[in-house]
């Protein structure tokens, strides 16, 4: 997979980046999503009883992985404007190479 991603040269700048760091950040979003949902399906079913330990143990372990996710995704705003930022910066750059063709040249080259 990493040998495709540093073969593939249509990439702009540090697009690329920022659309697999973008992908990265939406999987770990996912598998929290899932196992947050997995865990509070265990902790309403009857499968454990109300008060036992494993309860106990269910119980606190959604708790934890609620408050890491929540914690996780309200510290990650900055790089997520920092990341904007760029991905703007980017594209003007783009644009403005496409538009402003070589002298001799009829077609604008990236």
């Amino acid at each position: 997979m990493f040998a495709k991603l540093s073969a593939d040269k249509k990439g702009v700048f540090g697009l690329t980046a920022v659309q697999s760091f973008f992908g990265i950040i939406l999987g770990i979003a996912l598998l929290a999503y899932v196992i947050v949902i997995i865990m509070g399906t265990l902790s309403e079913a009857s499968i454990v009883t109300t008060g036992s330990l494993a309860y106990n143990q269910t119980n606190a372990i959604l708790a934890n992985v609620s408050t890491g996710v929540t914690g996780f995704f309200s510290s990650i705003n900055p790089v997520y404007a920092i990341l904007a930022v760029l991905v703007i910066i980017l594209v003007l750059v783009v644009l403005v190479r496409v538009v402003q063709a070589p002298a001799g040249s009829a077609a604008p080259q990236l």
